[in-house]
């Protein structure tokens, strides 16, 4: 049964080459992650700003 929402996908870190970050002020409320994978597949996703933000602020608090 389709409920509209995307599948939920678990992602093994291990599985990660590269990770980066890409914000452009173009698109300010936009950042682009680009994931590299063993292997060479390379997927890019489109995240809203404020998850990345509140995501960022997190480690912080946790770091301090």
């Amino acid at each position: 049964m389709d409920n509209g929402f995307p599948e939920v996908q678990h992602v093994d870190l291990d599985d990660v080459r590269s990770l980066e970050m890409r914000y452009s002020r173009a698109r300010p409320d936009r950042i682009e992650l680009v994931v590299e994978y063993v292997g060479g597949r390379i997927r890019v996703y489109e995240v809203d700003r404020f998850l990345i933000e509140r995501l960022l602020e997190q480690l912080q608090y946790r770091d301090a």
